[in-house]
């Protein structure tokens, strides 16, 4: 751990219960990623020593009331979660700054009594809960685990995917755009970015089901059916809610062959709910075309999104009848069965787009210089914007606020540290400590042999850079090496077709595998001779570095960020950031000797424990809790 100068620590064995408050975007059962298992590791260890821990963190149910408070347990650990949806949010300042959810915290507070509130993150809550925290008179500690504080996106990434250097009244502008400027100017802008954007991504669409009015909706409730946004993963995506049983109704003209594109799932805060799960049906003039039933409260592995694909055929009628129909498993029992399906289009399957495409091989450049055009008209729109400036102002101050207000800083990489002092947090008020993972399964030494086993495993986002690995092992030889990918695109606003241009990017040394259990990462890893890690983005304290580790897995990862500091004393190789050449170079240089990875394993740095993570941490909390006191006093 290193400490900032001025803050110093000492052994200390606290005979006095602590009571703490961690708060987190999200939390299990809904989502077990980084931050979020983070927070349950820690929570479990400090109640094992006799502590009082608590949770707090966002939920999204539109079936639910706006800010309820929902109180219940998780392995023994009081969770409180708060219901926002953003169906009140009509402003800029709203997204990240929420009264309702601020009051609802300073509540809690006074009923839970924390002597420390330690946030990890909190993107959908509200910076104003820092604040409530210290008006209350909590010691309080803010763990970074991306860049959120300093960029609303929180990857450093512009529209386009290219690296941020950081904040900036211009490059904010830019990427934010859209939800900075107002009125008819947002929607101007709005809507031209759109058409262009569904002009390179859907040229064939027949009819957005999200849109188009329903000729007919058969359900109990009125509410059982509407348009809103599931958030399963990294984005919220535009969901046509149906509620079972629920039977909508659309009478479409197919011409030509065509294809229902969408993703179906069950609303995560259904997961730790009792009960049935949803059947999903589409039906074709009488003809189901496709039926799944889903019961992600049973069935981990059923969770998040469930892409489906129906070809839709013409018939001789004017219009067909197309049906989205969902029902209750259990017959009469549809409680907690919120569920929906993402964005769901039709597009033709349509060869004269492909002969248009070899007829004028310059059409898709052409596409992109008129989203390029639209994308400058929506900065040169937010540059003379008043309402643009001060919303980006008025950000600024409440993160400055922030780094005042937080008693200290905890950065799991000496990289996001530098980072954030550069950016005006003061060096005394953030330290690098790195987060602790559960000790793993007693793992034995491997001898490689071909195919060499390389793997991938999470989210298959844009950031996460698994376009780049594909294009590394597209001229490999399956017979050497083979590319295992595990993992899921759960949707990524502005690149919907991103999991089709990846699977495009297949070479015959890939191999896909879905989405796996939290609980299957080790048994997973143990079939591995080397992870690879390519995101394009400043990664933090990548969880997935700490488990391959932690399993005897060598890595290699992009030469940037937390990802080349963690290999950088051992267990991994680097390559040339983004560059899919430099990538190849290092798997060719294994593949021509295997006996590196065998070093590689012997050179695998220690992982920090979530017992040793949670004896610093107790050091930071009883520093400031006597340092509050000894205040109090004077």
């Amino acid at each position: 751990m290193t400490r900032p100068s001025g803050f110093f620590f000492f052994p200390i064995e606290s005979k006095i219960a602590m009571k703490i408050l961690f708060v987190n975007h999200t939390f299990p059962p809904e989502s077990y990623a980084g931050s979020e298992l983070c927070v349950l590791n820690l929570a479990k260890e400090f109640r094992r020593r006799g502590h009082e821990t608590a949770v707090f963190y966002r939920f999204t149910d539109p079936a639910q009331e706006e800010f309820a408070v929902r109180e219940s347990q998780y392995h023994e650990i009081s969770v409180y979660k708060i219901n926002h949806t953003y169906r009140y949010a009509s402003t800029f300042q709203d997204i990240y700054v929420n009264s309702a959810i601020a009051a609802k915290f300073a509540y809690l507070l006074r009923n839970v009594q924390p002597h420390v509130v330690h946030f990890h993150h909190l993107t959908n809550l509200s910076l104003s809960l820092v604040h409530e925290a210290r008006v209350f008179g909590c010691a309080t500690v803010f763990t970074l685990h991306d860049y959120w504080l300093l960029c609303q996106r929180g990857q450093l990434l512009k529209r386009d995917l290219t690296l941020c250097s950081g904040p900036g009244d211009d490059a904010c502008r830019s990427c934010l755009a859209l939800q900075l400027l107002r009125g008819k100017t947002q929607r101007f802008v709005s809507r031209l970015l759109q058409s262009n954007r569904t002009r390179s991504n859907n040229s064939s669409t027949v009819c957005d089901l999200l849109i188009k009015k329903p000729a007919a909706i058969h359900t109990p409730q009125s509410e059982f059916v509407a348009r809103t946004s599931f958030a399963l993963g990294e984005e919220p995506n535009e969901t046509l809610l149906a509620h079972p049983p629920a039977a909508i109704h659309y009478l479409i003209a197919i011409t030509r062959p065509a294809v229902l594109k969408t993703a179906i799932a069950m609303h995560p805060s259904t997961y730790s709910c009792e009960g049935a799960g949803v059947r999903f049906e589409i039906v074709q003039n009488g003809t189901i075309l496709f039926s799944k039933t889903i019961n992600p409260k049973k069935h981990t592995h059923h969770r998040g999104w469930h892409s489906v694909e129906v070809d839709i055929t013409p018939t001789e009628k004017t219009e067909d009848q197309l049906i989205l129909r969902t029902s209750s498993d259990w017959d009469g029992n549809n409680l907690y069965c919120a569920a929906g399906w993402k964005h769901p289009l039709i597009a033709y399957r349509d060869p004269l787009t492909e002969n248009t495409n070899r007829i004028h091989p310059r059409r898709n450049e052409i596409r992109r210089y008129f989203f390029l055009a639209a994308e400058i008209l929506a900065d040169t729109a937010s540059a003379f914007s008043s309402q643009a400036k001060e919303g980006i102002l008025h950000r600024k101050n409440w993160v400055k606020r922030i780094f005042d207000e937080t008693d200290l800083f905890v950065s799991p990489s000496k990289f996001l540290r530098d980072f954030f002092i550069r950016r005006g947090l003061p060096a005394h008020k953030i330290l690098f400590s790195d987060n602790g993972f559960l000790p793993p399964p007693r793992w034995k030494a491997k001898t490689p042999q071909y195919p060499i086993r390389f793997g991938y495993m999470g989210t298959w986002i844009p950031s996460k850079g698994v376009d780049v690995a594909l294009q590394a092992f597209q001229s490999i030889d399956p017979a050497y090496a083979r590319f295992i990918v595990h993992g899921f695109f759960p949707g990524y606003d502005g690149y919907e077709d991103y999991e089709v241009y990846l699977r495009a990017l297949s070479g015959p040394a890939v191999e896909w595998r879905g989405k796996y259990e939290p609980d299957d990462v080790y048994t997973l890893l143990a079939e591995l001779d080397c992870l690879i890690m390519p995101s394009i983005w400043w990664e933090n304290s990548p969880l997935t570095i700490h488990e391959a580790f932690q399993a005897g897995v060598p890595v290699i990862t992009a030469d940037v960020g937390g990802m080349a500091e963690f290999v950088c004393e051992g267990g991994g190789l680097t390559f040339r950031h983004r560059d899919p050449l430099s990538l190849r170079a290092v798997i060719q240089r294994i593949l021509q000797n295997p006996e590196i990875l065998e070093d590689l394993q012997f050179s695998i740095p220690h992982v920090k424990s979530v017992a040793q993570h949670a004896d610093e941490l107790l050091e930071i909390y009883t520093q400031l809790q006597e340092e509050k006191t000894e205040r109090d006093h004077r």
